[in-house]
């Protein structure tokens, strides 16, 4: 049984995490037999060297493997086949096996049943994390009953248990982690049970990693009861032999300057902000995820609306990091999304005309004029594929962009946005909101009992609390929608139970309206977005965008990415540097609190930080955090609150070209009305 870490350790790169790099690292040398293969650039391995073999997985690490290994890319690696463990599968006597599961009792039970069958050459056994004691003895008894120990190759514990979606965002894809650890009706071996999950997929993201990181958190409840389980694992990695980790005792470490470099671990949980899971979104990537239902970086899109549309079926479009487009606008606003895809348009129509003016021939009885033409030709063709990949993702995002607008168009969802945004800026408008809550406003019934939740929150306490009657006309108005109103009752109730809440949500607010005075009302604007959409709908995209560049922007900073970024400055000011727990594997054990030096005048910032919310997460918030890294303002408002832009985190650092690199990271990526679906289960276990 093999450790992820006897494989080769990664170097730690000081310009990124490059968290997701590593991980497809890993799954290359999974599928290469756990050896790493180094071929010459610019040379094919030798076919004689390659091995055959098959894939099976079950679905769990199916979406691990997704977003890393395209189909067509598993040729290279020698997988002919990729089959899942639960489906009825026929033998194959001439060709290896390579599994890859999670450490569960029911996966070990069908890889004993594989053995007794004989389904396979040689067995390749990869669990996504660490397989129990007990498991790995039934497993062996499994093999000698069979008679098939000698065809067990190998197992390893990959120590890969996580989905990366991105770069800088991954999830461990634990489904409805929320009410798992917010459920009041739970007894405490379940809610141990999905601690003890959470730890284990971060426990494989540090190991991935190759770091131990410094672990902070808001003192008390779930997030710090993962803290504390997370360093003690990670002190026993670190403490054993052959430890996993490539900066052990300090081998290896990132220098900057005089000082080692490793990131820290931020938790928080998902009552931490609230509002930050409900609100609605303006920015391309998280209008995608919310409004598309994007999943494992692919989004389904049925062309046209007629019935006759729908019957010819979906159509699917990846969105990676190697799609130029997506990359370049993951975080802008929809109007400015519109109007690229528009510029990109004219720029290839462009392409198009001057290749075509390059194929116009000449005098044919030229021997000059036949030179040049035969060297234009051959400039054409070279550039076909160039241009055939770019009109490729034109019309991939011409298509989202589209259905991005009919959704804008029916549901209203400018009209949301802006009165969530005004509602967290302390401006809210109550008229307007009960106005969209009625059965006649816009937007789904989901779309209203989020609306309908941020509200009750901004007036949960003080003079702006909701009284008894606009509670009941808030509580009629959704179930006149159709909407189920148990989410709003369990917020209402966690309101009265944890007043910390209304704390928190109350400090955003004032650190939020600051920044909300230096922007235009945007309901008071005349370019509204939907009065364009219904004079425009169907016409060119950049047409709607036209007048509306700033519309319903937003400079705000969530409170999650706000945390961080204090953490991350620690600075003796900060209130999260002073109140937050501290753990760290690699230093003496303490009851959370930091050593001397470590928080305060004269304690270094930090440039790597992971960012991970317990009970799910969004694109809306990994943006916000994103924004860290870049060194960008609240909201890029150029008030001189971003890292770079401020005098004492300069002179902290030592230089303004230091770049930091943040990873989001969450139990799962929910939709708005994904996490309301959770909630009011809650609320339907509490009796609303």
């Amino acid at each position: 049984r093999t450790l992820h870490g006897t494989r080769p350790s990664p170097s730690f790169d000081a310009m990124a995490l490059q968290l997701r790099k590593r991980q497809q690292d890993a799954i290359h040398r999974m599928l290469n037999l756990n050896v790493t293969r180094i071929v010459p650039l610019g040379e094919r391995e030798a076919e004689e060297t390659e091995v055959y073999k098959i894939l099976v997985m079950d679905r769990h690490c199916f979406d691990v493997i997704t977003p890393l290994v395209r189909v067509n890319e598993l040729r290279r690696h020698g997988v002919t086949l990729h089959l899942r463990l639960d489906n009825e599968r026929q033998p194959i006597h001439d060709v290896p096996a390579v599994y890859f599961v999670r450490p569960t009792a029911h996966n070990v039970a069908r890889i004993s049943a594989d053995f007794a069958a004989g389904l396979y050459e040689a067995y390749h056994l990869n669990f996504s994390s660490s397989l129990p004691r007990p498991m790995l003895e039934d497993l062996a008894a499994g093999s000698v009953k069979a008679n098939a120990a000698g065809k067990v190759a190998k197992v390893f514990d990959q120590y890969v248990d996580f989905v990366s979606l991105a770069e800088d965002i991954f999830s461990l894809a634990q489904k409805d982690a929320y009410v798992a650890l917010n459920d009041p009706t739970a007894k405490d071996a379940d809610v141990e049970a999905a601690v003890a999950e959470v730890v284990k997929g971060l426990l494989s993201v540090c190991a991935t990693l190759g770091r131990v990181p410094i672990i902070r958190c808001p003192r008390g409840g779930a997030a710090e009861m993962v803290a504390q389980q997370l360093e003690k694992q990670l002190r026993d990695h670190v403490d054993a032999r052959g430890s996993m980790f490539s900066d052990h005792a300090g081998a290896g470490s990132l220098s900057l300057g005089s000082r080692e470099e490793r990131p820290i671990l931020c938790i928080f949980e998902r009552n931490f902000d609230l509002a930050a899971a409900l609100q609605h979104a303006w920015t391309y990537a998280p209008l995608v995820h919310d409004v598309l239902d994007m999943r494992l970086n692919r989004v389904d899109i049925t062309q046209g609306s007629s019935a006759l549309d729908a019957a010819a079926g979906k159509k699917s479009y990846d969105l990676e990091d190697n799609d130029p487009f997506w990359r370049a606008n993951i975080d802008a606003q929809f109007p400015k999304v519109a109007e690229e895809v528009e510029s990109e348009l004219a720029a290839y129509k462009k392409a198009i005309a001057e290749v075509n003016a390059q194929t116009s021939l000449g005098d044919p009885s030229s021997d000059a004029d036949m030179a040049t033409n035969t060297q234009k030709l051959v400039s054409a063709v070279a550039s076909l594929p160039e241009l055939q990949e770019r009109k490729k993702f034109i019309d991939k995002h011409t298509n989202i962009a589209t259905a991005l607008l009919g959704h804008i168009k029916n549901r209203g969802l400018d009209e949301y946005f802006a009165l969530e945004e005004d509602l967290l800026a302390g401006k809210g408008d109550k008229t307007a909101v009960m106005g969209l809550l009625q059965a006649t406003g816009r937007g789904t019934p989901e779309d209203k009992l989020r609306l309908a939740i941020i509200y009750a929150m901004t007036h949960s306490g003080g003079e702006d609390a909701m009284s008894p009657a606009d509670a009941e006309a808030l509580e009629g108005a959704l179930r006149a929608s159709g909407a189920d109103a148990a989410a709003l009752g369990f917020v209402q109730r966690m309101a009265k139970l944890n007043q910390s809440l209304a704390a928190t949500t109350t400090n955003a607010t004032g650190r939020r309206d600051d920044r909300a005075t230096t922007t235009a009302n945007p309901r008071g604007s005349e370019s509204n977005l939907l009065d364009y959409a219904e004079r425009l709908y169907g016409q060119s995209l950049s047409a709607v965008a036209k007048g509306v560049k700033s519309l319903l922007a937003s400079d705000r900073q969530l409170a999650v990415a706000r945390a961080t970024e204090a953490l991350m400055r620690n600075e003796p000011d900060s209130r999260e540097c002073a109140e937050y727990a501290w753990y760290d594997a690699k230093a003496k054990a303490t009851d959370g609190n930091p050593p001397p030096g470590a928080v305060g005048e004269g304690a270094p910032a930090r440039d790597h930080a992971l960012v991970f919310v317990m009970g799910g997460g969004n694109y809306l918030e990994a943006e916000s955090v994103r924004a860290i890294a870049r060194g960008d303002d609240a909201g890029g408002s150029g008030d001189g609150v971003g890292w770079e832009s401020d005098a004492r985190a300069v002179g902290r650092l030592g230089t303004t070209t230091t770049r930091r690199s943040v990873a989001y990271g969450s139990t799962e990526m929910l939709t708005g009305a994904e996490f309301v679906a959770q909630l009011g289960a809650l609320g339907r276990k509490t009796g609303h």
